[in-house]
């Protein structure tokens, strides 16, 4: 049986390709744990893949969606960026993404920020 994500929130649009069209409520850490982010409604995110990579993931695929706008709040909310791609991966999860590719890509994207750290790029 294959899990197809709930995209109603979202749509299509705007200057960084999608739009919230609801709040998108997000509980850090467990359900309930008391700390609950929420993405707001006409809030504009991208789901960011290189170029390089669009042959194996789509920008638009459905079960990264959320942890796009998830991710995209955090950081403009002045969140590390290590705590707001922990919260990519765990929204990833949550919407039933392919475990493997979601590991791939999760580790990836701590490899880059790594990288750029090294090479006096990025934040510590």
């Amino acid at each position: 049986m294959t899990h197809t994500p709930d995209t109603s929130w979202c749509r299509k649009g705007g200057r960084r390709s999608y739009v919230t069209t609801k709040p998108l409520p997000w509980w850090i850490g467990k359900e309930n744990s008391g700390w609950l982010l929420t993405v707001p409604e006409h809030r504009e995110f991208e789901s960011s893949v290189p170029r390089s990579l669009q042959w194996v993931w789509s920008p638009d695929d459905p079960y990264y969606l959320k942890s796009a706008a998830i991710h995209d709040t955090l950081l403009e909310e002045g969140f590390r960026e290590a705590f707001a791609d922990s919260q990519w991966f765990e929204a990833a999860l949550s919407e039933h993404a392919p475990t493997f590719r979601t590991w791939v890509a999760y580790s990836a994207m701590r490899a880059r920020r790594f990288l750029l750290w090294v090479l006096g790029m990025g934040r510590p």
